[in-house]
């Protein structure tokens, strides 16, 4: 059951809803907690059990680690009531509170060691096993590592990382344990944000998640029209568009010149709607029950650089990966090594540049690995992290250009070169993240020097794609509608507010309209092969 089929927008949605008011204010999160399992189970129910894992770990984890910290300021305090001379006293402080960061931070290790070995095991163990014995030449009847059925838990990637990040919480003192493992769970487990995220920090959801304020109806609307866009965007764009991917990533279908690009430039356009759709449909589930749940997407195709399109794309990852790897690196002794030998050696730009290096190394190594265990994945890691640090190793290069022509970044002109520029990055990435292979992506980015004809957009290739002129008119037009509300977005305007302040009469009557699209122009049942959420597999 996902949130675009009928049985969860017309049954499941509405009778949680009706459940959720009946149950008294104070138990209403056991009210989500239990639709979380239940809507789990529809995916497995054997699988579940990892999910209690990863949250008895980081329950177990968090409660210790706060004894820890209430057990090192106990110790202070006596210390401060010891009479003690001043050196002494200073030096037997900075002792204690060595032994307890250690401590600790053994404990914090433990905890997310244990938190991503199912993760690891599940995810990761057929890729590596395939490379070993590769790389050994073994043979399929006498592998060194044999190759496993094994079945992934639904969310494991996003429920771990989440997990992980509470206990990181807890160890920095930003907020106190969860004393109830059900609550944690329901943090874990929560049914909108389980399939693809966003990947909500505790800090942001424990005051929503628990509270139980009553069911607003502007809340529903607001949560139900959000909905509706968020299908839209899957049923009618993105899942229209799936056969031409199919087709033109299909090596048999040896494509060159325009209709590489093209099938880079298609998927970019399908894994948007697909996975922003399925955004929308998620924060507008959550905004039904008064909770919030963090953007993910703020028109990322407006960006005017790699970083920018990473600060609005998938924004939810990107934040985790700052707050969790950038800083912490950033600040890591062989960080503050280089600063100081750095120091007055070498130029401050270069300084920054290399400083950065180290710093998101292991951020995209992370950012291709966590994507899947594919080589593709990690070289469209290794390849954002390349084209980040050659945009800062050249932005002197750029100022000086712009200098020279007397204008600025906030030029138009300017920007739309940029932006334009940003395209091309972000094609070339989605190209090699579609490939089935490494060496198909090569193959796929030299074709686009070859045979480049413009006219398959007029002459009817297009049409062998497994979409006729409809698809592609039905297409457009969608397409259209969501760069003018993106592009409303983008000058600050909150258009489902607007749209609650309008007449109930013209309120109402778009929502019945967008509705209408989907019923009509949707793809689904008979006749459509049913099209998986994207991210979902990640």
């Amino acid at each position: 059951m996902l949130y675009y089929m009928l049985v969860f927008g017309m049954i499941f949605l509405p009778a949680l809803i009706i459940g959720y008011q009946i149950f008294p204010k104070r138990f209403r999160w056991v009210c989500l907690l239990l639709a979380s399992i239940g809507f789990y189970f529809t995916f497995s129910v054997t699988l579940f059990i990892f999910l209690i894992v990863a949250a008895s770990i980081s329950f177990g984890v968090g409660l210790w680690l706060e004894k820890m910290n209430l057990d090192k300021k106990g110790a202070l305090k006596q210390l401060k009531d010891k009479k003690t001379d001043g050196s002494s006293a200073k030096e037997a402080k900075a002792a204690l509170k060595a032994k307890y960061q250690k401590r600790t931070r053994l404990i914090l290790t433990l905890g997310i060691v244990l938190a991503l070995s199912s993760l690891l095991y599940l995810k990761y163990y057929n890729f590596f096993a395939e490379n070993i014995n590769a790389l050994f030449n073994a043979s399929k009847d006498a592998p060194i590592l044999p190759i496993r059925s094994i079945a992934l838990p639904l969310g494991i990637s996003f429920f771990t990382m989440q997990a992980i990040s509470y206990m990181v919480d807890i160890y920095w003192g930003k907020y106190s344990a969860q004393k109830n493992p059900f609550k944690l769970l329901l943090y874990l487990c929560f049914f909108p944000t389980i399939v693809e995220g966003p990947i909500a920090l505790y800090g942001d959801m424990k005051d929503q998640l628990y509270v139980g304020n009553s069911i607003d109806p502007d809340n529903v609307i607001r949560g139900y029209t959000r909905l509706f866009w968020g299908i839209m965007k899957k049923l009618v764009i993105a899942d229209r568009l799936s056969p031409a991917v199919s087709y033109l990533f299909n090596p048999d279908n040896k494509t060159g010149g325009a209709s590489v690009i093209a099938a880079a430039v298609i998927f970019t356009v399908m894994e948007y709607m697909d996975f922003s759709g399925c955004m929308d449909m998620v924060i507008g589930i959550g905004e039904i029950f008064g909770i919030k749940l963090p953007e993910n997407f703020r028109q990322p195709f407006l960006a005017r650089n790699a970083s920018e399109f990473w600060r609005r794309w998938h924004i939810s990852l990107g934040v985790w990966f700052k707050t969790y790897i950038f800083y912490p690196v950033s600040m890591s002794g062989l960080s503050k090594k280089w600063g100081k030998f750095a120091k007055d050696r070498v130029s401050k730009h270069l300084t920054r540049v290399v400083a950065s290096a180290i710093a998101l190394l292991p951020v995209w190594l992370c950012n291709g690995l966590w994507h899947g265990p594919k080589w593709t994945y990690i070289f469209y890691g290794v390849f954002y992290f390349v084209v980040i640090l050659l945009e800062l190793l050249l932005e002197p290069v750029g100022d000086g250009i712009l200098k020279l022509l007397h204008t600025s970044k906030e030029n138009k002109i300017v920007n739309c070169v940029r932006i334009f520029k940003t395209w091309i990055i972000i094609f070339a990435g989605e190209l090699f993240f579609q490939a089935d292979s490494l060496a198909e992506g090569f193959r796929m980015f030299i074709d686009t020097f070859k045979g480049f004809k413009l006219s398959i957009l007029w002459n009817g290739d297009a049409l062998n794609w497994g979409l006729d002129k409809y698809d592609w008119l039905i297409v457009l037009a969608m397409l259209i509608v969501v760069i003018i509300i993106n592009l409303i977005r983008e000058k600050g305007t909150d258009i489902t507010s607007a749209l609650l302040r309008k007449p109930m009469l013209l309120r109402w009557g778009l929502v019945l309209a967008l509705l209408m699209v989907i019923t009509i122009f949707g793809c689904y049942g008979p006749g459509f092969e049913e099209v998986d959420l994207i991210y979902a597999g990640f």
